[in-house]
């Protein structure tokens, strides 16, 4: 996921990176996770629990680069960060493709036993299941045509009632623009692809995602986009984590737990979410 940071008075800097400004908003979107979010405070984190024969990974590949399939391979920051568990577990990882409807129902029927699917952490899906440590901080963005960056340069445009604002079906994304945008048509689609064809074709002005979505569309120069662009002005704070089954809190929650922690101080996540996520970030 690079990003649209060009336009709106952003000039990237000699060397391939970004200017301060474009830094310091890429560094509160896309980052490893550092620190308290809102997500309810857990128990320490257990280094003593057995780690299971094997981990039943239930992953949706329509997100990349969080998680997508490329020459027939599940790749992206979670088939890698699966990769490292099963390593230093160590424990056999089998990643389990499940629609992203089914990822809910295959996790509460045993059929997987944990989600690393690009997931944010809501009240909604706390009620059923217990995430982990986050370990990435994210938000919604929009997607809009070049042409039209003035005029949606403000959110607040975008809740018209001239505008079509696309969203992917069943995401963060279409709950902040249905919450949000009340005035506008709010259009959704069945994936990323078809809501990014939308806005090219002119059936919607804006497509609503995540902020690593956005950046992989539009890419970087001297490659971004011809024709798309995003409005580099986080519409919400979310973080990703992992779901596991409320029983398995007190095992595998702990498990997962303590290795977020320990490839957050040891730079290995960080590492991860840089090979994947190209974003310049400012240091603290």
């Amino acid at each position: 996921m690079s990003n649209r940071f060009v336009r709106a008075g952003l000039a990237p800097v000699r060397g391939g990176g970004w200017s301060l400004a474009v830094m310091a908003v890429a560094a509160t979107c896309v980052i490893a996770w550092s620190g308290p979010c809102g997500a309810d405070d857990k128990p320490a984190t257990s280094t003593t629990v057995e780690p299971p024969a094997e981990l039943r990974v239930g992953i949706s590949p329509n997100y990349p680069p969080i998680a997508f399939e490329e020459d027939g391979k599940i790749v992206g920051v979670e088939a890698d960060l699966a990769a490292m568990l099963g390593k230093e577990l160590p424990t056999k990882v089998t990643l389990v493709k499940t629609d992203w409807d089914e990822l809910w129902p295959a996790l509460r029927d045993g059929k997987v036993d944990v989600v690393m699917s690009g997931v944010s952490i809501t009240d909604r899906r706390s009620e059923k299941v217990r995430f982990t440590d986050p370990y990435l901080r994210v938000g919604q963005m929009a997607l809009v045509r070049k042409k039209d960056m003035a005029k949606l340069n403000d959110p607040a445009a975008m809740n018209n009632a001239k505008r079509k604002v696309g969203v992917e079906k069943n995401t963060t994304g279409e709950a902040y623009a249905r919450r949000h945008l009340d005035k506008a048509t709010i259009v959704a689609f069945d994936s990323v692809d078809a809501g990014v064809a939308a806005v090219r074709s002119g059936e919607v002005d804006v497509f609503i995602h995540d902020a690593p979505t956005v950046w992989r569309i539009v890419g970087r120069p001297p490659h971004e986009d011809a024709e798309l662009i995003g409005i580099y002005k986080p519409l919400t704070d979310e973080y990703l984590a992992w779901a596991v089954r409320k029983d398995d809190a007190p095992t595998l929650g702990a498990l997962l737990d303590g290795k977020i922690d320990d490839w957050t101080k040891n730079g290995e996540l960080q590492a991860v979410i840089d090979k994947w996520i190209p974003v310049t970030k400012i240091s603290k």
